[in-house]
Formats: C-alpha cells, structure tokens, sequence
C-alpha cells in the first residue's frame, strides 16, 4: 500500500506534472486520462458509499448512469430534487466542465500548438518513413543534391538533418526548390555526432545516406568521419549485394587525400560490410567533368586541353607532334589544386618519348599563378613530394605574382601567340566577381587566338550563362564550378569502375559483360554486374581510385586514336565496332598508347603517395614498377595494353558510343 501511495505521490508531484505537460502527446493524453477516470472513480466511490440518491434511480447501475450524464453535460442538472442531489450534481458537473472542458481543449491546444512549433523546429520526426534518401548536414551543395535525388525518384522522401536554425533551412530551400520538390523534403533539427539523433532518421530503412556536413563547421571532414562510423552501426546487418551507399563529402584536399589512402572504412562495428562508402569533393567532381569521359554528363562537353588533339595518323606518324598542353592555372586554392591533379592524371601524349634525350622531350606545362604560393606550393609539395622525381612527361611552375601584373600579362601575351602551345587560362578564385573580372580582362590576344579560358562561377548567373554561350569575342570563354551542378550520379556510382577491377580479377571479363549487353541478355547480364560489384564493395579504398582515375585518361586515348565518343542515342552515325577499333590498333599505333598509359599510371600512383624502391612495400607505398615505359618489363607492360584493347567494348557499357572524329 505504501508503494502505492509513493507511486500517486510521485504521479501527482510538481515536478511530474510540469514535466508532462511540457513533454510529448503521448505523456499529456495519458495524464490528462488518469485525472478524469481518477476524478470520476472517486465521485462514483461516494456516490455508491455515502447512498447519495441522484434522481429516483435505485439501481446503483442507474445511479452511475445519471452521475456520467452530469459529469459530460451540465444541463442534466435541473432533473435533480433536493438540496443534497443538486449539490451534488453542481460538483459533478462543474468538475467534468473543467476537465472535459477548459483542460481537455487546453491540453489539445497545447498538442497542436507544440506539434507545430515541433515541424517548424524540426524536432518532429517520423518512423514510418522508409526507402528514403537521408542528407546529413546542410552544405551550398543541398538544393542541387536534392533536386537530382528527387529526379532519380519523384516519389521517395528526402530527410534533410541539421544543426543550423530549421526554419531558416527550410526558408533557403523552399527559395531555390518547386512545389513537388519541396513536397517530399523533410527537415530535422540534429547533431551530426550524436548518435542518439541520427537513430531519428530510420537510417536501417534507408535507401541512401549522403553525409555533407554542416557549411564553414570547423572539423567538418573529421565529423564526416565520424559520422560514416555513426551510419555503419545504426545500419546494422546488411545481406551480401544489399549495402547502403553513404556518399560522403570532404572539403579539404588533403583530408579528402588522406582517405583515398586508407584502406577501407566501410565496415561495421562487428567488422562486417554493410555499407558503401564513396567519398567525393567538388572541386575534383568538376576537374574531372572538364576533361574526362564524364564531361559528356554535359549538355555541351568542355573542350579538351589538347583541342587541337595530338594524334597517330595512319602512317605512324604524329599529328601536332611538335605541339604541347599549356594549363594556366590562376588562383591556388581548392579548386585550383584540384585543376593541377586532374590534369597530372590525364595530360600524357602520344609525342613524349621517354627515349629520348631528356632536353628534346615534348612535356605538359603547367603554369600556377598565386600571390600567396609559396606558403600554398609548400603545403601542396607535402601532400604530393615525388611529383617531379616520378613524373617526367609534366612540368610544374610555381609563380608568385598578381595577376593583373604586367609580367603576367606579358607572358600571356606570348604563351597564346606561341603557335607550339596549346594554351587553356582555368581563373579558379573563389570571389565570383573577381573571377569573372579577371577572366574577361586578360590581353586581347587571348581572346584572338584559340586559347581557350575558364571562370569559376558557383552560382549559374544571365552574365555567367551569357559568356559561356558568347560567339564572339568570348566565344572560348567558360564559365565551371557551379555548385547547382556539382554532383554527377553517374560518377558516385562507380559502375564502370567496377568492371575494370573485375577486368584484372577475372580476364576476359569486360568482352564478356559486352557481349551480354549487345545481345540483350539481361538477366546474365545482371548477374555478371553483381559480380563486379560485389568485388568492388570489398576493394580497399586505395585501390578503388586506381580504377576511377584510370577512367579519366579514356578520352585522351580514344581522340590520339582519331576517335570522338558520343552518347548513345538513336541518331544515325558511324559507329566505330570493336572489330573496326582493333582493325585500325596496328602494334606500332598500340605501343604508343600503352606508353601513354604507363605515364598516366606512373603519375597517378605517385599522387596516391607511391615512391620509386627497388622491392615493393605495400605498407610504406613503396613500388619497384614505377619506372619508365622502355625499362618496363613485358609482362607488365601487357596490363597496359589490355586497358587500350579494353576501351571499345567499355565504352557502350559506360553509355558512349566510338565514332570517327
């Protein structure tokens, strides 16, 4: 008995009543209920026990009737005779306007009132939503991410979380989103590195997980760390074939370098896969939507650095043999570093000949122009030290000057009227008006010649749309780096990828998924992609990007060849067969472009931290393949020559087509 009457204590205690009238429906229904059903037991308790005689009822049946009758509508009062029945029934009745009355309508008031303020804070969540895109954090990439998941799925929910004020999200979204759009997004107030608030996101039933951050948070990349870990245990088991992809932003280049380095973070807490774990950074999706196979994502492909491509004619020779790729590269920051890696992964041409006499090669220049690079050239040297040891065919120069200086100028002047240069000016500065500035004031002779320019611009403007569309002056004039446009679905997913790691697990396996494609055999066709696929989860992340950035040299490749790609589409063209492709690939032709491949491969290694020893160390990244193409052994220069025999029938798998150019 005594607990019982602590229990009601504690019940009907200030501090629980306070703290379930502040709490959620749940807890204010059920106190609300405890009050009427407790306040009726006691007046039925006394009307039984004391025999208080409501009306001419003998049954106590009856009399329990009349009592509810007058505890619910005030106006069975006037039935009652006696001094005693209508004093009774005044209590009754006065007692059940109060609580069915002034605090059930307060309460449900206070119900709909918190439920409001709960949606337009974003503390009101929702467990019944599955098969639904989750984006943690909110970065100046949302709106485009979620207007590119809502076309992939009109009809899935999108739960944005974040820590900043939810009303001011939702503001900022419902300026840049349509009414559809804006229909299935869903805005939740929470902490990236709590655990307990990322539980709130259904994240077991989820269809995929995009981890951004929070914009300008300091240890952004590190809590996106974090927070894949946080994904991983909340996912749970995952069947084989089944994992949850988790793309994660990072924004510093060198913490986005550092992960491609490690070895995986994709398992569970119980060393189980469960998810897919696919790092990205802006400023490399765009390097290498400028001038890899996923330009053609564009409406209007970006024009290759060698626009005026060097090429193997028929007779063995070389087109433009005397010609070289000149990248200017104004503004060393994220976006301009991230230019220089992507070109140190593609720009390798059929005229370097590493036989040669080092001072008669023809190399890559590449021209970085900062005010503040030395202190930006040391720390990017830090990140990448072997770059000039290991890389011959691409030569770097740091120069620390202002752009608008007439050295600059001067030497701008005659890269462009240099007819042996091939010059392309990337303005990467993050200030869009001192970009565009920059980028349409440089020497006249810029515009002259068929040099061509690119302005960073993140937000797509009229001014930026008219410049990028310009015949005349400006007609080499681009704008890039807009963020409405810099997540590629079809770089994230890595299909392609996937297929060249299986294509060095199991020979012959990309002529084989080809032939499956032409002949429409999709159910083995299927199969065969889940194979790829199910290698590709268990990769090390290292080794996931030696296959992605392989792909990037691909275009080079087909355009020395004499070749341009195309969407596939219904149009009538020229399609270039695999049997054509092979036909044209004589052996000399075939060696030059395993020779560019072993270049390419060379230097992307060593970006990915690898040195030059004689007995290879995977631990310590040490490789005794990092060589020149003459000193490489046969059997290792056949893994290039099976990239280039590869590249024909990879092509209509990725979504292209090999025509003539």
């Amino acid at each position: 008995m005594k607990q019982v009457f602590r229990y009601l204590k504690q019940i009907f205690s200030q501090e629980f009543i306070d703290r379930t009238i502040s709490g959620g429906i749940k807890g204010q229904i059920t106190l609300l209920s405890i009050v009427i059903i407790g306040v009726f037991f006691i007046a039925s308790a006394l009307v039984i026990c004391l025999n208080i005689g409501l009306g001419c009822e003998d049954n106590w049946t009856d009399q329990l009737w009349v009592l509810y009758n007058n505890f619910v509508d005030p106006g069975n009062q006037n039935s009652q005779q006696g001094t005693g029945n209508r004093l009774t029934v005044i209590i009754i009745s006065l007692l059940g306007s109060i609580l069915l009355g002034g605090v059930l309508i307060s309460t449900i008031s206070n119900i709909i009132e918190r439920r409001v303020e709960a949606v337009r804070t974003g503390k009101a969540y929702y467990r019944s939503i599955k098969n639904h895109f989750i984006i943690i954090g909110c970065s100046n990439i949302v709106v485009s991410l979620i207007k590119e998941l809502h076309k992939e799925d009109p009809e899935a929910a999108i739960v944005v979380m974040s820590c900043q004020e939810s009303e001011r999200v939702r503001h900022n979204l419902q300026a840049s989103l349509d009414k559809d759009e804006e229909r299935h997004v869903y805005i939740y107030f929470g902490n990236i590195e709590s655990i307990d608030e990322l539980k709130r996101l259904n994240i077991d039933r989820a269809k995929e997980v995009y981890i951004l951050g929070e914009e300008g948070d300091y240890g952004r990349d590190a809590k996106n760390i974090q927070c894949v870990h946080s994904v991983s245990i909340l996912k749970g088991p995952a069947e084989e074939g089944k994992e949850l992809p988790v793309y994660t932003q990072f924004d510093r280049l060198s913490s986005y370098s550092v992960i491609q380095k490690l070895n995986t973070l994709s398992n569970a807490h119980d060393g189980s896969t469960n998810i897919y774990f696919r790092p990205f950074n802006i400023h490399e999706n765009w390097a290498r939507r400028l001038w890899s196979i996923y330009s053609y994502d564009n409406d209007s492909p970006y024009d290759r650095l060698d626009y005026d491509t060097i090429r193997l004619l028929p007779d063995g020779d070389v087109r433009n043999k005397d010609r070289f790729v000149h990248l200017v590269i104004i503004g060393f920051g994220g976006m301009g570093q991230a230019l220089l890696l992507e070109a140190i992964r593609i720009c390798h041409y059929a005229n370097y000949d590493d036989t040669q006499e080092s001072g008669s090669r023809i190399r890559t220049q590449i021209t970085v122009i900062d005010g503040n690079i030395d202190t930006l050239q040391q720390h990017f040297t830090a990140m990448f030290p072997n770059l000039g040891a290991q890389v011959d065919d691409i030569q770097i120069t740091y120069r620390h000057d202002n752009t608008c200086s007439p050295s600059v100028r001067e030497s701008l002047k005659q890269w462009c009227c240099d007819p042996r240069q091939m010059l392309t000016v990337a303005v990467c500065i993050s200030d869009p008006d001192e970009s565009i500035t920059i980028g349409l004031n440089l020497p006249r002779e810029v515009y002259q010649s068929d040099a061509r320019v690119l302005i960073r611009q993140e937000i797509q403007t009229d001014m930026g749309l008219a410049i990028h569309t310009d015949n005349g002056r400006y007609r080499n004039v681009k704008i890039f780096g807009m963020l409405d446009q810099g997540i590629s679905k079809h770089m994230l997913l890595d299909e392609i990828p996937s297929y060249i790691n299986q294509e060095y697990e199991q020979n012959g396996y990309i002529k084989e998924l080809y032939r499956l494609h032409i002949l429409h055999e999709l159910s083995e066709l299927q199969k065969k992609k889940a194979t790829a696929r199910k290698s590709w989860i268990n990769l090390n992340e290292n080794m996931r990007w030696a296959n992605r950035y392989q792909i990037d040299a691909y275009r080079t490749f087909i355009h020395t060849l004499g070749y341009d790609i195309v969407q596939s589409s219904d149009n009538k063209v020229s399609v270039v067969s695999p049997e054509k492709f092979s036909e044209d690939l004589t052996d000399d032709r075939l060696l030059v472009l395993m020779r560019m491949e072993k270049h390419r491969w060379n230097a992307e290694r060593t970006l990915e931290g690898w040195r030059y020893g004689d007995t290879r160390d995977n631990t310590h990244r040490i490789h005794d393949k990092l060589i020149p193409f003459h000193d490489t052994p046969y059997e290792e220069r056949l893994k290039d020559k099976q990239v280039i025999t590869n590249l024909a029938y990879l092509m209509p798998l990725a979504g292209f087509i090999i025509v003539p150019d």
